[in-house]
């Protein structure tokens, strides 16, 4: 298919999102968007029949479950649930202050009482009004020791039960995070990595991203049926997978599409990078045509996050190059930014 035939398909397919949209009363969100282009799109069947079968005006929460069981990267990212780490260092503080404070008024009303018990057995040492005075002040502070002690229990309670809800939601967030095909990270967990990479202004970004695409997988499962697709990218992802290091990240965020983030390298270590991924799927991944060719081939594109300002920017600076590979088959890898556009 050419770039003319694919661009008037994705416009029809759009188009026809839209109509259908419209037609059943769903918002205009941009989440809606990508749940019914999914559905339209038919690479999950039971994702289509069950967004096909929607009534009119279906409630927003209805989406939104379909959107997140199927882990579609817009509605993962909106409904990822939030650390509760901050109020787990706020309660253990606490925990810790009334621990100390009770430990010391526990010290005073020992002192107090070993006083009272002096002057008891003392009948010179003074008034009994003075000894009257400090048996109700040990009185007190023993109460008051008792409800801070109370009080520390509980303390100690809601931290554990937030300790556990924390791991609930780290188990939760592991799984919301996770390409459910391959096992990587997903589209929200490479967002949150892009993120990460700019939240602390003094850490290095001596970071390359690049967007790698399995050339054609539309047209391989248009020709081959989406099964043998789906074989090429677990295949793919586990060859990647390999061939990262342990500080390196590595994504699916599209159909045949992956993100890299290469920590701690330079702009001249894009091209031996982008020289071992295609090595890497030409050594480990063939998949012949009728005619005997292998008909695996990987585009590229790179940027540097020391170029770039923002993840965002980033991001768009790789889509960029990205698009530019594939434009140019005969390159392996466009660098953002290289004029001269050279292959590996």
């Amino acid at each position: 298919m050419s770039t003319q035939a694919r661009k008037i398909a994705q416009d029809r397919t759009l188009q026809a999102v839209s109509q259908h949209m419209t037609r059943i009363e769903v918002s205009g969100l941009p989440r809606n968007y990508e749940l019914f282009y999914e559905a339209h799109c038919g690479a999950d069947a039971v994702l289509s029949r069950e967004v096909m079968a929607l009534p009119v005006a279906p409630r927003q929460t209805v989406l939104d479950e379909i959107g997140i069981r199927y882990q579609l990267p817009g509605f993962v990212a909106s409904g990822l649930p939030k650390s509760r780490d901050p109020d787990i260092r706020l309660l253990t503080s606490l925990r810790e202050k009334m621990t100390s404070g009770a430990e010391q008024k526990r010290g005073f009303s020992r002192a107090l009482e070993a006083v009272a018990k002096s002057l008891r057995e003392d009948n010179g040492a003074g008034p009994g009004d003075i000894l009257a005075e400090i048996e109700y002040l040990s009185v007190s502070l023993s109460d008051a020791v008792v409800a801070e002690t109370e009080l520390e229990a509980a303390l100690r309670s809601g931290a554990h039960l937030l300790t556990a809800a924390e791991q609930d939601v780290s188990a939760v967030r592991a799984v919301m995070l996770r390409d459910r095909m391959t096992s990587l990270p997903n589209h929200a967990a490479f967002t949150e990595k892009l993120e990460a990479l700019y939240a602390d202004d003094t850490e290095s970004r001596d970071t390359a991203l690049f967007l790698v695409a399995i050339a054609d997988i539309s047209e391989l499962a248009d020709t081959y049926g989406e099964a043998a697709a789906t074989r090429i990218i677990k295949k793919t992802a586990a060859v990647f997978r390999k061939t990262i290091k342990k500080d390196d990240f590595l994504a699916r965020i599209g159909k045949g599409e992956f993100a890299f983030l290469f920590q701690h390298v330079s702009r001249d270590a894009i091209k031996p990078i982008a020289a071992r991924l295609t090595t890497s799927i030409s050594d480990n991944l063939v998949f012949a045509t009728s005619d005997g060719t292998p008909a695996i081939r990987l585009s590229m594109g790179a940027a540097m996050a020391t170029e770039a300002f923002s993840p965002q920017q980033l991001r768009q600076q790789a889509v960029l190059a990205a698009e530019a590979s594939r434009a140019n088959p005969r390159l392996s890898v466009i660098i953002h930014g290289d004029t001269s556009r050279p292959g590996v």
